[in-house]
């Protein structure tokens, strides 16, 4: 598929205290095509020069007391940006643990819940929000707030789908089962709002630090909409425990992030949709694992968790380019 005016890039984020709207849009964008540049110059210019590429699902002032960062912090966290795209200009496409010889002093093993996993991951800083993976609790435990925090991306899928465009969700930490969610809803649901919709799809997911690989999460969030069924469910009723409207899905996992202490989803996702759902390539689920993610908070804290970290990593540079047909 090549990049046209006919796409839409739709970023969703993940926990925590977020800059405004505007901002992380700004620095996700920069990110984002700063690391294609390095591969792929033409579509870096060209996604620069579609003014109706992208869009943000932004879900952080869903939750209640949600507050966002100061100016000065937003500016002390650019420059931070900007030394990860420095760093990946400098390595190349050297940011794989298996190839660039990261491994003595970034290997981390870690065994945690989902929600001490959610928790242990934020910074010092990200701290301010109470309880730090409150807005998990929200999500499971208040409908109306979980409404709300679905409520941009179904928005903008919408948006997307009734301009006849080609979708691509890019989606980070907590974002990864909010659109997993929502694209299940679009898949099953009966309310007009829903149905409608039924035949469109995300011609690609691409989830970062995503925490769906842990059991305790899918239990208590994905409890009607998940493979451990009983053996004598029929294949058309286990089909619907899937989204049926993923075209491709990625996952990229780093090296000691403890949200994706689980790095793989072959085995909790990827085996379902192909036997579920079908019509999949080779290619189309894959599991991009053993990433370095440079990030180092404004505090000057190494966050292999952080979006910035994932979104310059040159496996996603190389497999955007191939979707784009670049």
């Amino acid at each position: 598929m090549a990049l046209t005016q006919d796409t839409r890039i739709i970023f969703i984020h993940g926990l925590a205290s977020k800059p405004t709207e505007e901002d992380l849009m700004r620095l996700w964008k920069r990110a984002l095509i700063e690391n294609i540049r390095c591969d792929s110059k033409p579509l870096a210019e060209a996604m620069e020069a579609n003014d109706d590429l992208f869009r943000f699902a932004y879900w952080a002032n869903a939750v209640p007391d949600h507050i966002e960062d100061t100016t000065v912090y937003t500016n002390s966290l650019e420059k931070k940006v900007d030394e990860v795209i420095k760093l990946r200009k400098k390595v190349g496409d050297k940011l794989h643990i298996t190839s660039a010889g990261w491994v003595k002093d970034k290997i981390v093993s870690f065994g945690l819940g989902v929600v001490d996993a959610l928790a242990t991951a934020l910074t010092i800083k990200d701290d301010v929000i109470e309880q730090n993976a409150r807005e998990v609790s929200h999500y499971r435990g208040d409908q109306y707030i979980a409404d709300r925090i679905r409520e941009p991306l179904e928005r903008e899928l919408r948006d997307a789908w009734d301009n006849d465009k080609y979708v691509v969700i890019m989606s980070h930490s907590m974002g990864t089962f909010i659109a997993y969610d929502v694209l299940w809803r679009f898949s099953h649901r009966s309310e007009p709002g829903y149905k409608k919709y039924r035949n469109n799809a995300a011609h690609l997911l691409v989830t970062m630090g995503s925490p769906l690989g842990d059991p305790t999460l899918r239990a208590f969030m994905l409890i009607e909409r998940w493979k451990d069924t009983p053996k004598a469910k029929l294949k058309d009723e286990r089909k619907r425990f899937y989204p049926t409207n993923i075209g491709q899905w990625h996952n990229y996992s780093a090296q000691g992030d403890v949200v994706s202490h689980d790095a793989t989803l072959e085995d909790d996702f990827f085996e379902g949709l192909r036997e579920h759902v079908g019509g999949y390539g080779s290619e189309d689920l894959r599991d991009y694992t053993q990433l370095y993610n440079p990030f180092k908070t404004p505090e000057d804290k190494s966050n292999p968790h952080k979006s910035y970290g994932y979104l310059i990593q040159p496996k996603l540079s190389q497999k955007l380019r191939q979707f784009f047909e670049v």
